[in-house]
């Protein structure tokens, strides 16, 4: 883990709001896993928040993917995003400052934490890369 400066200003107490990205492509847990994996590979993104009225129901990864549905050999038209997706994920709150971020991922070996609020709704997404933009090496 290494903490650059931007501007001669520390950054490890920076809001995670502040850098997290906000516009989140999202899917439904009642698609199926063939319809999330046309919309990862049309928008370039290697997970999908599972969201059911804002609310945040669980995570899918192409990691997700290969290992419950291709080598399950189940069929991507037919498996539900429901039926593969993480339920159990690590969350921060918008308020989460970087250093505690950046040590939730490492100590989990996290790629990105879905931000929520007090109420379950997504809020953004803050991954790897948006702490490496700003410096922070994971």
């Amino acid at each position: 883990m290494k903490n650059r400066e931007i501007s001669g200003m520390p950054t490890a107490g920076v809001k995670i709001w502040e850098i997290m990205t906000a516009k989140v492509l999202t899917i439904s847990p009642e698609k199926s896993v063939s319809e999330a994996v046309k919309k990862m590979v049309k928008e370039n993104v290697e997970c999908l928040p599972i969201v059911k009225f804002g609310t945040l129901q669980g995570l899918i990864t192409f990691r997700d993917i290969i290992e419950k549905v291709v080598y399950a050999k189940r069929a991507p038209e037919k498996t539900k995003v429901r039926d593969v997706m993480a339920k159990k994920m690590i969350t921060c709150g918008p308020d989460s400052t970087i250093i505690e971020v950046v040590k939730l991922m490492k100590n989990k070996r996290l790629r990105r934490i879905p931000v929520i609020d007090k109420n379950r709704k997504l809020m953004g997404i803050i991954t790897d890369f948006d702490l490496d933009i700003i410096g922070w090496e994971i």
